[in-house]
């Protein structure tokens, strides 16, 4: 293909549990070379048979003495289950510990992980985006004055500062407009999750846009794209392992069936912004079952082999995506399986850059 190749990074979301395999496959991917390591911030999990979480930050904290080159990050956390300063402070000390290998990634958060507990879960862009207000200023400013909606700080300060300069990158999570147009104006990068090519091409636009608004340099912003997949040797063995992972999860991202012009039997799973227990599972998995096949071949989720992940990655670095994440939907015994395939997609590009 006539592509003018860039520099592509690489990264992988790990499992939220158990730590053991968390502590493996983090290690297991610097080994092979790719560029970050993503490590999911919830207070619960999601599955049929278990929901299992381990904290974020205590692992990254592990994970930064047990690694040395990759990038490690929060895939993603929010913004209400602690202070917006204490979230600053977490990844300085994560920079710090790692000598400058944190990358703070925030979103709009998910009900699970907060209405359960008693956390109030409202105005959740308006909330996200004055408390990244909060972090950038005390990232940058020996001392904080703030007077918002929801925080208040005087003479507010957090010391040391991180390692990177000025800061660890910021990545904003976001898909819809709002949320794409709060990356733009307030991200080092955008982690947009599971988008098919033309949203992610029209999203780019819009971060773009609003950073140029706010007088930020749109060419500086890192254009990443978190996805959900499996790979294999066989297409016919990716299929198999991926499709009911794959109706399990689009039940739980309803916009996706939308985005591809299938309408969603229900939106009792929507993650976002309903709860969905472990009383719920089993009807869960009755309901993915009834999806058909195609919904998976349609949605962004991608799966094959190293041939098909090429052909569906070169489709998103057409329209601007530099950084790809993946999360491997497979069970810890094949996981590696998939990172040295994985690691195939990752030479084919670095290879087009030279």
């Amino acid at each position: 293909m006539n592509i003018d190749f860039e520099k592509v990074k690489f990264g992988v979301e790990g499992p939220n549990a158990p730590w053991e395999t968390i502590k493996e496959i983090a290690v297991y991917c610097e080994k092979l070379g790719f560029d970050s390591y993503w490590m999911p911030d919830h207070l619960v999990a999601t599955g049929v048979k278990r929901w299992d979480a381990i904290e974020a930050w205590g692992a990254l904290g592990a994970l930064a003495v047990l690694t040395e080159k990759i990038m490690i990050a929060t895939g993603v956390s929010d913004t209400y289950r602690v202070h917006p300063a204490v979230l600053a402070q977490k990844a300085t000390t994560i920079d710090i510990i790692s000598n400058g290998r944190a990358i703070l990634g925030i979103g709009i958060g998910e009900a699970m992980n907060l209405v359960p507990f008693g956390i109030e879960y409202d105005k959740p862009v308006g909330r996200t985006i004055e408390a990244l207000e909060v972090i950038r200023r005390l990232l940058n400013e020996d001392f904080v004055d703030f007077e918002g909606k929801y925080y208040k700080l005087k003479q507010a300060f957090i010391a040391p500062k991180p390692v990177q300069k000025p800061h660890y990158p910021i990545y904003v999570a976001g898909a819809s407009p709002r949320t794409i147009r709060m990356a733009g104006k307030y991200g080092d990068g955008w982690l947009p999750a599971n988008l098919t090519v033309e949203k992610y091409k029209e999203g780019r636009e819009t971060v773009m846009k609003a950073a140029k608004e706010v007088g930020k340099d749109p060419e500086k912003i890192d254009m990443a794209h978190f996805m959900y997949g499996v790979i294999a040797k066989t297409k016919d063995e990716a299929r198999e392992r991926v499709m009911l992972p794959a109706k399990l999860l689009l039940l739980t991202r309803p916009r996706i069936l939308e985005a591809i012009g299938y309408e969603p039997p229900t939106y009792d799973f929507e993650m976002t912004f309903k709860l969905v227990f472990p009383r719920d599972a089993q009807r869960w998995l009755e309901e993915a079952k009834k999806l058909p096949d195609e919904v998976v071949e349609k949605s962004p989720i991608v799966y094959g082999t190293v041939d098909d992940f090429i052909e569906r990655f070169e489709q998103y670095y057409k329209v601007g995506c530099r950084h790809f994440v993946m999360n491997f939907q497979v069970s810890p015994k094949y996981l590696k399986d998939c990172l040295d395939l994985y690691k195939q997609v990752a030479e084919y590009f670095r290879e087009q850059e030279k």
